[in-house]
């Protein structure tokens, strides 16, 4: 899974992904001057949650923090036999409920 977004702080508005996989969750936050990497091994938390678990040491860059907008998610799924959640809500959805 990846999510795309942004965090609003006081100071500045920073882009941020988080990938989801089988081995592991990397966050990448683009601030102003430098680029954070984040990884860890274990699958167990969902992508934002770990970015949450993150942000009060970005406050030092973007000042207190305002929100975390997610501008895309999406799902990456294994070959055809891959079920997509999302994509099951959608078309639920769309079919009136």
């Amino acid at each position: 899974m990846l999510v795309k977004g942004k965090i609003v702080g006081e100071k500045a508005t920073v882009p941020f992904e988080v990938h989801k996989d089988k081995d592991g969750i990397e966050v990448r936050v683009d601030f102003p001057d430098e680029e954070f990497r984040y990884s860890v091994d274990c699958n167990c938390l969902e992508p934002l949650e770990v970015l949450g678990l993150l942000l009060p040491s970005f406050e030092e860059n973007l000042g207190e923090i305002r929100g975390v907008f997610v501008e895309e998610v999406v799902e990456e799924t294994e070959g055809k036999r891959g079920h997509s959640l999302l994509k099951s809500l959608r078309r639920f959805l769309s079919k009136g409920g």
